[in-house]
């Protein structure tokens, strides 16, 4: 497994590692054969996100968004207007984190269809990855991709409808699995019921959830979690994970 041509074995496919110091995400990266994929939260979140870029370059991928949860006024849509350009005419490939979310903020939710609706359009046109957010949203997001023919998207954290997932395999489209694996029974169902091959890894650090303190040095452990819940080597487990996302995420 060493001997792979980007030289890591893990993959963290959904981190807000913008909220780290330079420091800080330098130690984390050193800690393990490790890539981290950084979404943001907004335009301001996403120039940190492309400055960890440039400074980790071939460590990190990062992805431009604006989040759910920063919906809150009108300017929101111009604000992720801006975003999309800022990624475009930086060369880079991921929206994130978007989507729409009615379990945590469900009073924005028409906001919100505004303003993912210029993402979807974006990764339509430009063949970009959605980093997706789907809150209680995970059937009409799935159908917006559809409708608009997005040709690759990732649902971060899916504790979503088991009945999607073939439909989700369908597209190509992949699943993220957390941390929140150690205790999320919603979480452990969908790794028995999900086919491997459209699963990664993710933290979504530096969130925290019922006293798990996210962190992408613990993607190894949500390998391990999958290899037990599926009766599978977790060596074979972290490989396939591995080349799913070289595949979907590095060699477009």
């Amino acid at each position: 497994m060493q001997g792979h041509e980007y030289g890591f074995r893990y993959v963290d496919v959904h981190s807000h590692a913008h909220e780290y110091s330079p420091e800080e995400l330098e130690a984390i990266l050193a800690s393990a054969p490790l890539h981290i994929v950084i979404v943001s939260d907004d335009l301001e979140t996403s120039r940190r996100t492309l400055d960890y870029w440039r400074r980790f370059r071939g460590r990190v991928t990062p992805c431009l968004g604006v989040h759910p949860w920063s919906v809150k006024s009108r300017e929101a849509v111009e604000e992720a207007r801006k975003t999309v350009e800022l990624a475009l005419e930086n060369g880079v490939q991921c929206l994130g984190e978007v989507g729409l979310d009615t379990k945590f903020v469900g009073e924005t939710i028409e906001l919100q269809r505004s303003v993912f609706q210029v993402f979807l359009e974006a990764a339509r046109d430009h063949n970009l990855i959605l980093n997706l957010h789907t809150a209680g949203t995970w059937e009409e997001v799935l159908s917006l991709l559809e409708r608009y023919d997005i040709g690759y998207a990732n649902f971060h954290w899916y504790t979503g409808p088991l009945h999607l997932i073939p439909r989700i395999a369908d597209h190509g489209y992949t699943i993220s699995i957390n941390p929140a694996i150690r205790i999320q029974k919603k979480h452990q169902n969908v790794v028995a019921n999900a086919p491997l091959e459209i699963m990664l890894t993710e933290s979504d650090a530096p969130y925290e959830y019922k006293g798990i303190k996210m962190s992408p040095t613990l993607v190894r452990e949500v390998v391990e979690h999958i290899a037990r819940i599926k009766g599978l080597d977790a060596g074979h487990v972290a490989e396939t994970i591995r080349s799913t996302f070289e595949k979907k995420w590095l060699k477009r």
